[in-house]
């Protein structure tokens, strides 16, 4: 189609180019582009002005007409000099001129082409050609794309908002419903624990269910955050098995035996109810341990509210856990130990920490605990020397090794025997020391402290001694390890202060146990199992028993005193007994540091250890004690309380570059497998403090972190 002057359309030529040169002449992108960058650009209302610009001209010539279409289709498609070359006609109006040259031809007329009646060439941008040219659909279809695409996005994020926002209060109601349980178990609501610990339950397969949606599994490739919802995922999964493999059956269980019920009116215990329960727990152990291997295994979140709410959780159900693991232990050692295949008898020691020994301390006073047909007997508790045999029986074979390192003198009288920090061979010479003496035969022997006893009285309220003394949960240890001796022995004694103060110690273990025993029920007995496995991480509770399939079963429990023989758990051994007899004990402090470790490259570890013994009496309470509570022999000075150290290896470790403040003298030796230095009777006064530092290196087997055995002190009573 021709201009409405007949000059034929061509290339638009820019303002000011040479007309004849072919560098003057721009494609139709180049001019788009400069027309751009050269004209303003025309908002949407001043395109639209033009057809009516046109309409006031006169719509009844055809090149008005025309013009008037061409600017109205314009309009619609919003044509302007950035995005379609101007059409021929369009500059010819503009410029005023009388025809239209392209780059290197001149203007014609339309008498050139036969005047009106002349066929012109066509212009592909004219008004009647673009009704002809089908419109391109591709904008649509990107911009119906981009809908969809902002309309699935807007979806997908209402989506995860809800699916978050119900995660939190299902997040929230599992909270509420653990609390539940906690509250209902410590008010004896068991029926209400085993409701909560389902609601857990079906709360945490809902989570497990939302979680799993592809939602979720999409948000773990976002990433950093993505890292977050799988760390959650795995916490989801863990809560869904402890709660169905553990909270539910074991709730369940106290709901079908509480324990008030194990113990019946008549001072009784229900072995069957015990086992049940205990089964329960050996059951459920599995699915806790998952759990907190779960848990200890998840990475730090990015989101800091995450880990605030884990770190704390973690340390708490690890503690439980490790209480857990221990009572289902125990489960399979309940019948038997509890009497449900025969009467048992228990020798109970209490260990006098004030006179120390390697093992806990002077034997002080015994007493025995019989179990028959269920029934709990606890018998009167007496001194030591009323209810054992002077020498350790010949049957027991005392090695020379045992001689070397705890002394003839001590391994030879059977009361003396603790010098021996392996509690397992210094319950079996007590044992056997008392059947020889009493003859009753001996299932077990359980050790304990003062320190235990005053755990007892705060569970069950104050006893009086029989000189008036009043001893609870606050004072007992305290008055049993120091007051009584400083109040018959001190100064110069009466003879009969020794007997007064040991028939003393004898009551005290004595009344707490029977008080105990006479008000068990439910609640008592869980705190009191509570007392014991605690007691049992720091030797001042300790577990014998004769039978040596049920001793192999406690010794997996670290609760039976053994020295330790696992290389994968490396353990330090620092063992500290009073050579001259003496009540110095409530004055020693023992301490170990580990100052630096290094992983080596076959997998074992090395550690820098230094470890210090210190007599933190002063010189004044030394002259005011006397001799009995002091300890004297002739020949030896006043006040030197000549210890017996021993500082064990890890087993399958050693110790290397051993050496020790205030002329202590060590020498290595070998006990039971295990690498040990060993000093006998180095000077240790009022003040003084021995610090030895050595080198650990553990087993290659090792799989934790060193730890120590250590004999128990009164530091924390003082």
């Amino acid at each position: 189609m021709a201009d409405m002057n007949g000059a034929p359309r061509g290339r638009h030529v820019r303002p000011g180019a040479s007309q004849t040169g072919g560098s003057g002449v721009e494609s139709a992108s180049g001019s788009r582009n400069r027309a751009a960058a050269q004209q303003p650009r025309r908002s949407v209302s001043q395109s639209a002005a033009q057809p009516r610009q046109g309409r006031a001209q006169g719509t009844n010539n055809p090149r008005n007409r025309v013009a008037s279409q061409q600017g109205r289709v314009q309009a619609t498609q919003r044509v302007d000099a950035r995005t379609r070359p101007m059409s021929a006609s369009s500059a010819y109006r503009q410029e005023g001129l009388t025809g239209y040259a392209q780059s290197n031809r001149q203007p014609v007329s339309t008498a050139q082409y036969g005047g009106r009646g002349g066929q012109l060439p066509q212009d592909p941008y004219s008004f009647s050609n673009m009704k002809k040219k089908k419109r391109s659909k591709a904008p649509f279809i990107v911009l119906s794309v981009v809908l969809v695409l902002i309309i699935a996005v807007a979806g997908v994020g209402f989506t995860a908002y809800s699916s978050a926002k119900e995660l939190k209060g299902q997040a929230s109601s599992v909270v509420t419903s653990v609390n539940n349980i906690l509250d209902a178990v410590k008010a004896q609501d068991y029926a209400a624990a085993s409701y909560s610990a389902q609601k857990v339950s079906d709360l945490s397969s809902d989570m497990v269910e939302e979680l799993s949606s592809p939602l979720w599994t999409a948000a773990t490739y976002v990433p950093v955050y993505g890292e977050d919802v799988k760390g959650i995922r795995m916490l989801v999964d863990a809560l869904d098995d402890v709660s169905a493999d553990a909270l539910v059956p074991l709730t369940q269980s106290l709901e079908a035996n509480p324990p008030d019920g194990l113990i019946s009116s008549d001072k009784r215990i229900n072995v069957e109810a015990v086992s049940q329960l205990l089964d329960a727990v050996e059951t459920a152990a599995p699915a806790m341990q998952r759990c907190v291997d779960t848990v200890e295994s998840l990475p730090e979140m990015h989101i800091e509210q995450i880990n605030s709410m884990i770190a704390p959780a973690t340390e708490k159900i690890s503690g439980i856990n490790d209480l857990f693991q221990k009572a289902a232990s125990l489960a399979p050692l309940a019948e038997s130990v509890l009497g449900a295949n025969g009467d048992r008898t228990y020798l109970v020691v209490a260990q006098n920490s004030a006179e120390m020994r390697a093992s806990g301390g002077f034997p002080g006073s015994m007493g025995t605990l019989r179990l028959q047909n269920g029934e709990i007997i606890l018998d009167d508790f007496s001194k030591v020397y009323d209810v054992m045999s002077e020498e350790t029986p010949a049957y027991l074979g005392i090695t020379d090794v045992e001689n070397n390192l705890f002394g003839a003198s001590f391994m030879n009288v059977a009361r003396d025997a603790g010098m021996d920090p392996d509690f397992t061979r210094v319950a079996e010479i007590w044992a056997a020391a008392f059947e020889e003496k009493n003859g009753t035969h001996v299932d077990g022997v359980v050790s304990v402290t003062p320190s235990v006893v005053q755990d007892i009285l705060s569970i069950v309220g104050s006893v009086s001694l029989a000189d008036g003394t009043t001893l609870d949960g606050s004072n007992a240890t305290k008055v049993l390890q120091h007051d009584l001796y400083w109040k018959y022995l001190s100064g110069t004694p009466t003879s009969e202060g020794g007997d007064i103060t040991d028939a003393l110690f004898a009551q005290a273990a004595d009344l707490a146990f029977e008080k105990l025993f006479a008000g068990l029920n439910s609640d008592t007995m869980m705190k009191f199992a509570s007392c014991m496995l605690d007691g049992m991480k720091d030797r001042t509770v300790m577990f014998w028993l004769a039978d040596d399939g049920e001793q192999a079963m406690l010794d997996d429990m670290d609760c039976s005193g053994a020295l330790n023989d696992d290389p994968s758990k490396p353990e330090v051994g620092v063992f500290f007994s009073l050579w001259i007899g003496s009540k110095m004990g409530w004055y020693i402090d023992i301490s170990n540091e580990i100052l630096s470790s290094t992983k080596n490259a076959d997998g074992s570890y090395t550690y820098q250890v230094r470890t210090t013994f210190s007599n933190t009496a002063s010189q004044d309470e030394v002259s005011s004690a006397g001799d009995y509570i002091a300890g004297y022999l002739e020949g030896f000075d006043r006040g030197n309380l000549y210890p017996c150290l021993h500082i064990y290896a890890p087993a399958g470790g050693t110790i290397t570059a051993f050496e020790a403040t205030n002329g202590a003298q060590f020498s290595e030796a070998q006990h039971d497998g295990l690498q040990l230095y060993t000093s006998f009777r180095p000077d240790f006064r009022s003040g003084e403090s021995i610090a030895c530092t050595y080198t650990v290196t553990t087993s290659a087997e090792a799989e934790e972190e060193l730890t120590f055995a250590t004999t128990p002190t009164l530091t924390n009573y003082r």
